[in-house]
């Protein structure tokens, strides 16, 4: 996907752009990747520091004050910066008046928040709730000033500052969280550095964002960016509701102890595809707008994404999902054993899962963000139904039909994205056959290494190296001419010469 795909039926113009693209495009992932290794080296650092240090208590707040950041930065973004992107033609007056709706929106988030705090905090018989949500009302404030020239930054696929911007977040959380320690003020330790990650994070955005269009916002202008986001916001929030809503009602029928197991198994078959999609699922977007007019184009761009990520994905969620058992013991301990059979059960429908990163993408680029809202709703109702329905035969079982309905999900998504992409069946199936011919590969030398370490009695962290030491054998053998291409052209790039998207600004 890094390389520029040759001009075949476009209008010789597109040339030069498409060339700047996926130069783009590749500096992008390049800085994207390096922010997203110091971000969680910093963040694995931290937690292990805090968790010493602070109580269960404690980040079950923090806990709840994501959540609550999650939903507030939903409202304040409302699909605005989707429909910058998406949006071929913009003006100054489009630019101001997303920047007013995205301020008001923020106003009202900060305004409700800070006087339903107290409410929140005694349904959720948390007392320092309270503080701790009013104390992320100016954060929310600044991020939503910072929506458009977050906005814009992407556009112009200048994901570096956003890189930067990320990384300054996180040393903010983490000093502040620090900080606040060493002055005897655990309680506000982690509700501060949240606080403190999302005001460096939207100072930076802003700054790195140039100056904005300053003007009085248009109905027309409203109308023409509304109709889009408002399709995203529907998508969006009903996506928030059908990722979550499973562990509410596993945690409500089945306990605390089977949710525990069930996040843990999820969460570890999850880290791989959303650190893909940190590094280059969000890149997509604004690359797949730039060829919205380009069809073919864009086709061949998604099938070589596609195959991309079967690559890397498929191998890896399939051996972690043979070797959990291991996996988890060595690395949670024992008694951590029982979320093996969930891990393994929930990696069917995780596998499709990391194969739709950039469905999204598609259905923005051709102006079909109502697609999103759709098969989330699908999604949703369908997790419900099938919690409900199999909450009584266990854990094992809501497991198995929550893969399968993410497996159906994933198939219609994709199938939807390949119609406006006019992309046959055969086509998407060659793309993707290569990682699925490397995933069989890796799952039979993590076997070959189970039988080994079950033959001679190997146990503890020996267990885990023998097992994953002849997937990895494989998968370097197999993949190093594409791994070594990949990283030459996201590393080996000196600075390309900008074409300004954003030309109705100047």
């Amino acid at each position: 996907m890094n390389e520029p795909l040759p001009v075949t039926g476009d209008a010789p113009e597109h040339a030069e752009r498409n060339r700047w693209l996926w130069g783009a495009f590749a500096l992008s992932i390049r800085d994207n990747m390096v922010a997203e290794v110091v971000v969680q080296v910093l963040r694995i650092a931290g937690i292990v520091v805090l968790a010493r240090a602070l109580s269960p208590h404690d980040f079950g707040l923090f806990k709840i004050l994501v959540v609550v950041s999650t939903f507030a930065m939903l409202v304040n973004e409302a699909g605005i910066p989707d429909a910058l992107i998406q949006r071929r033609d913009l003006t100054p007056a489009h630019h101001s008046t997303a920047w007013w709706i995205s301020v008001g929106l923020a106003l009202l988030t900060a305004g409700l928040l800070y006087g339903g705090a107290p409410t929140l905090a005694h349904l959720m018989r948390m007392p320092e709730l309270r503080e701790g949500v009013r104390l992320l009302c100016i954060p929310f404030l600044l991020e939503g000033a910072a929506v458009t020239a977050n906005a814009r930054l992407r556009r112009d696929m200048r994901f570096g500052a956003l890189a930067v911007a990320d990384v300054l977040g996180e040393v903010a959380f983490l000093g502040v969280a620090l900080g606040l320690l060493w002055y005897r003020l655990p309680t506000w330790s982690l509700a501060g550095g949240l606080g403190a990650r999302y005001a460096t994070h939207a100072v930076s955005v802003l700054v790195s964002g140039g100056r904005a269009p300053i003007g009085l916002p248009t109905s027309s202008a409203a109308r023409y960016l509304g109709h889009f986001a408002v399709k995203v916001l529907g998508g969006r929030t009903v996506d928030s509701l059908a990722f979550n809503v499973d562990f509410l009602l596993i945690g409500r029928l089945l306990g605390s102890s089977a949710l525990g197991y069930y996040s843990m198994a999820w969460d570890l078959l999850r880290f791989v595809p959303d650190r893909v999609f940190r590094i280059a699922g969000r890149v997509t977007l604004p690359a797949f707008c730039h060829l919205q007019d380009q069809t073919d184009q864009l086709a061949r761009a998604y099938l070589n994404f596609c195959g991309y990520l079967s690559r890397i994905i498929l191998p890896i969620v399939l051996c972690a999902a043979i070797a959990a058992p291991e996996l988890i013991t060595t690395i949670y301990g024992p008694k951590w054993l029982p979320a093996a059979v969930p891990m393994q059960l929930l990696a069917c429908g995780l596998l499709l899962v990391g194969l739709r990163l950039a469905i999204g993408s598609v259905y923005y680029a051709k102006n079909h963000p109502e697609f999103d809202f759709y098969i989330h709703t699908a999604g949703l109702v369908l997790v419900v139904i099938t919690v409900l329905g199999l909450a009584s035969s266990g854990l094992a079982a809501v497991s198995f039909g929550r893969s399968m309905v993410e497996a159906l999900i994933s198939i219609i998504g994709m199938w939807l994205s390949c119609l406006l992409l006019d992309i046959g069946l055969r086509d998407f199936v060659v793309a993707i056959l290569p990682g699925a011919r490397l995933a069989l590969m890796c799952a039979i030398a993590v076997i070959a290494g189970k039988l080994t370490a079950n033959a001679y009695g190997i146990h503890g962290i020996a267990t885990l190296i023998l097992i994953m030491g002849p997937p990895a054998t494989v998968y370097c053998w197999r993949e190093s001419s594409t791994a070594m291409r990949m990283f030459s052209d996201t590393f080996g790039r000196g600075e390309t010469r900008p074409i300004v998207v954003a030309q109705e600004l100047q």
